[in-house]
């Protein structure tokens, strides 16, 4: 026969196991959350064509990207980091992507003409790299590469070379150099293109008598005179 305070503790045992039963039920019941999208890859959405520029400045309407799930579905809210490189600028260190998974920023090329690039990254697995191509401003200088202060034979032929560059050193190629005889000799024409690396030649023929020569070339408002005597 139980006693009072055995049926109570009974009693109370049911309740307590009616309580689990029921919440393991409901727990067992409802959905679990969806997991959040996870960032798989990342892809520039900037045409390449757009992606040329002269050193020192900005990439017009600047550069964009976009976050994508494995399914290939955009992903919002996420982080993306930008790093550029050879000495360009990237406007903002990290910005958040939009409802399409885009974001942008403005890039700007370092001083230094040829492939420039940008990476934008998601944590430390998810990243591409933009490559832009940086070129060389106007010309700011012409250098005297060979030619000059030459003591040459009479009747015979000489090159003169000047390199044009721009305001960072750059060689600037497929400008138009003049070339002024200022006095002797013929020029083998008035004016060259610069090639690949800046440079352009012309030849000097001397006279058949000793002579002085004195010759300008001329890119823009950038000069340099050689002068070579005959003799």
């Amino acid at each position: 026969m139980l006693t009072t305070g055995s049926r109570i503790a009974t009693r109370l045992a049911l309740v307590a196991w009616t309580v689990t039963s029921g919440l393991s039920a409901c727990s067992k019941n409802t959905p679990a959350a969806p997991a959040a999208p996870v960032a798989a890859s990342i892809i520039s959405t900037t045409l390449a064509a757009n992606l040329v520029a002269p050193v020192a400045t900005g990439i017009p309407g600047g550069v964009s990207v976009q976050v994508l799930d494995a399914t290939g579905a955009p992903v919002s809210g996420v982080t993306v980091s930008w790093t550029a490189f050879n000495g360009g600028i990237a406007s903002e260190a990290a910005t958040t992507t939009d409802s399409n998974g885009k974001t942008s920023i403005a890039w700007q090329f370092g001083t230094i003409a040829g492939a420039d690039s940008l990476q934008a990254s998601v944590g430390t697995t998810v990243s591409t790299y933009i490559v832009g191509t940086a070129l060389a401003g106007p010309v700011a200088q012409l250098v005297e590469v060979a030619g000059d202060q030459d003591v040459l034979g009479e009747g015979v032929s000489a090159q003169l070379v000047v390199k044009a560059v721009d305001q960072y050193g750059n060689a600037v190629s497929n400008s138009t150099v003049a070339w002024i005889d200022q006095g002797g000799g013929v020029l083998s024409g008035t004016s060259t293109m610069t090639d690949a690396n800046g440079l352009a030649t012309v030849t000097l023929t001397t006279d058949m008598a000793p002579e002085q020569y004195v010759i300008v070339a001329q890119d823009g408002t950038a000069s340099v005179t050689f002068v070579d005597t005959s003799m």
